[in-house]
């Protein structure tokens, strides 16, 4: 049984025709599992499996499915919403290959391939990030599959993967959003964005840093711009966070690594643990 913000998004949804089944079915997505045993409890199974999206377009990009054999509850990853922002699309590319104790996680590493191939910020329709009014369809076709699929999938947190020129509330260097844990309204979401700061800056900050490029939370996503996590803040009304790591005076290597732990921390507070052989 869903919640009535979870039914609020399904209606949100079915407004453009669509449902979990004819999603698929619209989409052209052919499910290409392999599986491979995970060595967990009475020999339980991981299975891996992928799809593409937007078929036939140049929007056409893959979603990545880690499902651990085990109940729990579903996590949604999704990078290369701009397509300069390079660290969040090679982080999310390298989470389609993790392996997890329990649950299921989707990754769409690269949600705006025209970008991404051009280096850019935005592709020909704008900013993608800023297609996804609260309440409402996202404004372009690559917007609406994107949402279609994360909502399809009934994520219990959803992640999204940025870096920025600057820095969050620092004098320092461009104006910009980097070095912080932006959470949406759901209950625990802005103390695992301060749980993950604090982790972040005692385990994964060189201290040949200077004390600005400490992690912090941002400002709590509430639904009032129409941006994709503030989207799954008000009409999913999950935990969600955007994570944003800073480029000034960093190498993508460095940026790479801080959003794979902050993506790993933030999964283990969301009830789904990155398991290794």
């Amino acid at each position: 049984m869903v919640d009535s913000q979870r039914s609020k998004s399904k209606r949100v949804v079915s407004t453009g025709g669509s449902s979990r089944r004819g999603f698929l079915l619209k989409s052209g997505s052919v499910l290409a599992a392999a599986t491979a045993a995970s060595g967990i409890g009475a020999a339980a199974m991981e299975e891996r499996s992928s799809y593409r999206i937007r078929r036939g377009t140049e929007d056409e990009t893959e979603v990545h499915i880690t499902n651990s054999g085990e109940p729990g509850p579903t996590a949604v990853v999704v990078g290369g919403i701009h397509g300069n922002e390079e660290a969040g699309y090679r982080a999310a590319d390298a989470i389609t290959s993790w392996s997890i104790d329990k649950g299921k996680l989707i990754v769409i590493p690269r949600a705006n391939p025209v970008a991404i191939e051009r280096g850019t910020y935005s592709n020909d329709d704008g900013n993608l990030n800023w297609q996804f009014p609260s309440g409402h369809e996202p404004t372009s076709a690559l917007a609406r599959t994107l949402w279609e699929t994360i909502d399809y999938h009934d994520p219990k947190t959803v992640l999204t993967l940025h870096s920025s020129k600057g820095i969050y509330r620092e004098a320092e260097g461009p104006d910009g959003d980097g070095q912080a844990v932006y959470p949406t309204l759901a209950e625990g979401a802005d103390r695992d964005a301060t749980k993950t700061a604090t982790y972040m800056n005692r385990y994964h900050l060189s201290d040949s840093l200077p004390e600005y490029y400490e992690f912090k939370m941002g400002e709590v996503l509430d639904g009032s711009k129409p941006v994709l996590m503030h989207k799954v803040s008000a009409d999913m009304g999950i935990p969600g966070y955007l994570l944003d790591t800073t480029r000034y005076g960093t190498d993508l290597h460095t940026r790479v690594n801080w959003t794979l732990n902050m993506v790993r921390h933030l999964l283990r507070r969301n009830g789904i643990d990155r398991t290794y052989e």
